[in-house]
């Protein structure tokens, strides 16, 4: 479900994945950098040989890469695997398609290496263009230094290169995958929160049902579309934990502060609150119907201190457990 416009740029974390990306090159002893779909960069280069910077400063040239990496990334999704070419200029490159649902968003480009000098290596590996680029520099030494930043071009065996494809290819589709699956949870909440904000508009003639409203919201009454339900449900089964918010924030892919506005606003207290009256609700319920001791039960509902659950519990029954029990027992 994710969002029809979504490109590269939204799904990733570009900060992020260039400091994977970089040491990726360096574990892969290859360039890497990850280009739309039209082949345009949309992340820096991580270890960029000296010979394609140069290359790639030409203005001329820069294009011919840029033509190349958008024509490898379609023929990559074509052929539905990472495909492995020469590039314009006669050296090797891998194109790692991106994908989301039947959308093609771009590709991660590794490679700026040179086989080894053998025939078997060179007829697996095809030239995507057929025009060939000469090296272009003005003035023979200039020339002659390119030359010999080519030559310093590092090389790999093929099935290496393979190697090296597959790795990129599994991290690549695990990290897109999580960015989809984020962005899914996002507008699956944006949603929610979108019906909760269109329910809770009170109309003029609301007005007055609303000011003879019970204080608290029964929780009965909250909706499972609510975002903060799951929160609440879970509470429920585990009233043996004492629950941080922090944690039911993140159960609810909210922020702390937003998911305490919104419990707020759904529940009709703050969270730590409301968690404590379902406690005492409970111990209240083993009080009239068991012989448990209230340290007992409130060790098993997650307060450590009894003192401090006897405190709690005066608070919202104006007595302490013992005397409930006195004239609420069996």
């Amino acid at each position: 479900m994710a969002r029809r416009g979504a490109d590269l740029k939204t799904l990733l974390d570009i900060p992020m994945w260039e400091k994977i990306q970089d040491e990726l090159a360096k574990l892969t002893g290859t360039a890497i950098i990850t280009v739309d779909y039209k082949g345009n960069p949309i992340t820096k280069h991580s270890e960029r040989t000296e010979f394609c910077s140069v290359i790639r400063e030409n203005p001329v040239s820069r294009k011919r890469c840029y033509r190349c990496d958008a024509l490898a990334g379609l023929e990559a999704v074509r052929l539905g695997r990472p495909y492995v070419y020469l590039c314009h200029c006669g050296i090797v490159d891998v194109a790692v398609p991106v994908i989301v649902g039947d959308k093609y968003l771009g590709a991660v480009m590794f490679g700026e290496v040179r086989l080894p000098k053998n025939a078997e290596a060179e007829e697996k590996v095809e030239r995507l263009v057929s025009e060939i680029s000469s090296f272009q520099a003005e003035g023979d030494s200039i020339r002659s230094d390119l030359l010999e930043k080519y030559e310093r071009l590092p090389e790999m065996e093929y099935s290496r290169i393979v190697q090296v494809a597959d790795t990129i290819k599994s991290i690549v589709n695990y990290i897109i995958d999580r960015a989809v699956s984020r962005e899914n949870e996002m507008l699956t909440y944006e949603y929610l929160l979108r019906g909760i904000s269109e329910r809770n508009t009170v109309r003029p003639h609301e007005i007055q049902e609303h000011a003879v409203a019970d204080e608290h919201q029964e929780e009965s009454s909250l909706p499972q579309s609510s975002a903060v339900y799951p929160a609440v449900e879970y509470v429920r089964s585990h009233m043996h934990e004492m629950v941080r918010m922090v944690d039911m924030a993140h159960l609810c892919h909210l922020s702390p502060s937003y998911f305490s506005r919104i419990f707020h606003r759904d529940v009709g207290e703050n969270f730590i609150n409301w968690m404590n009256r379902q406690k005492v609700e409970e111990a209240k319920l083993r009080l009239r119907g068991g012989n448990d001791t209230v340290n007992q039960i409130a060790l098993d509902l997650g307060y450590m201190d009894s003192s401090y659950f006897i405190n709690v519990f005066r608070r919202f029954e104006g007595i302490t457990p013992l005397v409930y029990r006195q004239y609420n027992g069996k």
